[in-house]
């Protein structure tokens, strides 16, 4: 099969409904990002058009709200109205885990009782959004959310307490995580500690921008949660892994690798300029500031690399 059959294949497979046995746990969950209006209001048919485009892509899964989707800005009610707006646009067709972080765990024990209300399949669990990184308020708090629904959790780390020590043990004791999202440290090591150490069934996913992708599935990783403007291209780096093209993956890894280097330096704007080029945001607009920080070089050097990407998207 050449490589225009194999993603024909692919992006078929990915349009179909999923039921509960079939959910995927393991490969490219994205974090979307949260589309707004020039006014700064929520732009929810963006949100919308982001859901269809990311299950286009073939994702295996979808995150929202998460601290790259700016989940701080967004108010209470936002949050509980678009998160039912993910899971009704999704319609089955892929895993959603719904964000579920407060600045307490009363707030998250909210979250997460309504995250299963409206049929989400999981939870994505931040540190608390006060930032405190005691190791016993930590255990404390993600034993609270986990008392409160008994969907699978992804614990995502986001503050220094959260060591891959605690990670570990909070996963011993709370049979409902099924997901490490590591972010600290040497995060290729701490995988390999995760897939060494596990006593259960427990998946070692990644961040970071997905720069060092490649090198984490090597070393056993079941998959990243990386940005949503080439979605399709990082669901493509893992369906080959998978499939035994090492060698494609990688190559096609290496033409990617740029982009997850840009965003390190412009930070989530990237992700929302590509998904305004891709025709699914209007504007890039951010709550945390109005400014545009990506300059006429960043700018030549993201169309270089959208050109060079381009005959690997599934999505037109």
């Amino acid at each position: 099969m050449d490589r225009r059959a194999f993603l024909s294949t692919l992006a078929a497979s990915a349009a179909a409904p999923l039921s509960g046995k079939e959910k995927v746990w393991e490969g490219i969950f994205i974090i979307m990002q949260t589309p707004f209006l020039n006014d700064l209001s929520l732009d929810e048919a963006s949100l919308r058009r982001q859901c269809d485009f990311l299950v286009k892509c073939g994702a295996h899964g979808v995150v929202w709200p998460a601290g790259a989707g700016e989940s701080v800005s967004l108010s209470k009610e936002e949050r509980m109205q678009h998160s039912k707006t993910v899971v009704n646009e999704v319609k089955g067709r892929t895993t959603v885990l719904i964000g579920v972080h407060g600045a307490n765990k009363f707030e998250a024990m909210e979250y997460a009782r309504y995250a299963e209300k409206i049929g989400a399949d999981g939870l994505q669990a931040l540190g608390p959004t006060s930032g405190i990184t005691d190791a016993e308020y930590l255990t404390d708090y993600f034993t609270a959310i986990a008392s409160a629904s008994q969907l699978p959790m992804c614990i995502q780390v986001t503050n220094g307490g959260m060591t891959t020590d605690l990670l570990l043990k909070l996963a011993d004791k709370l049979p409902s995580v099924k997901i490490l999202k590591l972010e600290n440290g040497d995060i290729p090591r701490d995988v390999a500690r995760v897939v060494r150490e596990r006593k259960r069934p427990l998946i070692a996913s990644t961040g970071g921008g997905a720069a060092y992708f490649y090198t984490e599935m090597e070393r056993g990783s079941g998959g990243t949660m990386s940005g949503a403007g080439l979605a399709d291209i990082q669901a493509e780096i893992w369906d080959l892994y998978k499939a035994g093209k090492k060698k494609e993956s990688r190559d096609l890894f290496l033409k990617f690798l740029p982009s997850a280097l840009l965003e390190r330096r412009t930070t989530y704007v990237l992700q929302k300029e590509i998904l305004r080029r891709r025709g699914v945001f209007t504007t890039t607009r951010m709550r945390s500031t109005a400014r545009f920080n990506m300059d006429a070089a960043d700018l030549r050097e993201l169309d270089e690399i959208m050109e060079s990407l381009k005959p690997h998207f599934r999505v037109a």
